[in-house]
């Protein structure tokens, strides 16, 4: 099946109040240890979810500065990918804080890589991306929804689940800019990355994790992205 980079929303590992969802978090690790093998090397990418929107809330009051709230965010998915590494692992977490310091753990003996953030300005679903760059992977993000929708499930009873979407349709729908610790399914640069590279992506819920072995796998879920 090849290498896989998985994008972990954070709105997967917080439930509506902010607490972790430890049964998640388990059922995750028990998936990654089924699909593991010598053949296949799996990045964990560990988005700031709750934590980071908690911090950055508060920081937000008296600091104005978007580069120093974004770092917020990097340290709290950090964490998260610290709390994914140690459940796996059993070890002290390693986490990479560059593309470099993950391409040579990419490199090691470890079966599963956990990371979060890089740098600011730069969101976590971008750091997949390049992620599946640097390391010729297959990308899939797991999210809270179904795939990619014509507009916003939440708001909008009327969206509709594309099954296939290109990506250039995808780089109009989320053509407007973000600030730190603002959630979208997408942002331009990641949009860029995957366009350039012609990265294989499929978008899924990750809630059952197994919907992200079926991506694996090859089969029907979420949404896929296509190319011209």
């Amino acid at each position: 099946m090849g290498s896989f980079v998985i994008k972990l929303g954070g709105s997967l590992i917080f439930d509506e109040n902010g607490a972790l969802k430890a049964e998640y978090l388990r059922a995750f690790v028990r998936l990654l240890r089924d699909v593991e093998s010598r053949d296949r090397k799996i990045v964990v990418v560990v988005g700031g979810g709750a934590a980071a929107r908690s911090y950055i809330s508060v920081a937000r009051d008296v600091c104005r500065n978007e580069s120093a709230l974004d770092q917020l965010g990097i340290l709290a998915s950090r964490l998260n990918a610290s709390l994914l590494f140690t459940m796996y692992y059993d070890l002290p977490p390693v986490i990479p804080s560059s593309l470099e310091e993950l391409v040579r753990l990419y490199h090691s003996n470890l079966p599963v890589i956990f990371t979060g953030g890089f740098q600011p300005g730069q969101s976590t679903t971008t750091v997949s991306a390049l992620t599946a760059e640097a390391t010729k992977s297959q990308l899939i993000i797991a999210t809270n929804v179904d795939g990619v929708y014509t507009s916003d499930p939440r708001r909008d009873p009327n969206a509709t689940l594309l099954r296939k979407v290109s990506i250039d349709q995808l780089l109009d729908m989320f053509s407007q800019p973000q600030k730190a610790g603002e959630y979208r399914l997408f942002d331009m640069m990641t949009l860029q990355v995957i366009k350039r590279s012609k990265i294989n992506t499929v978008v899924v819920n990750g809630n059952p994790p197994d919907n992200i072995r079926r991506a694996m796998e090859g089969l029907s879920v979420g949404t896929t992205i296509v190319f011209p």
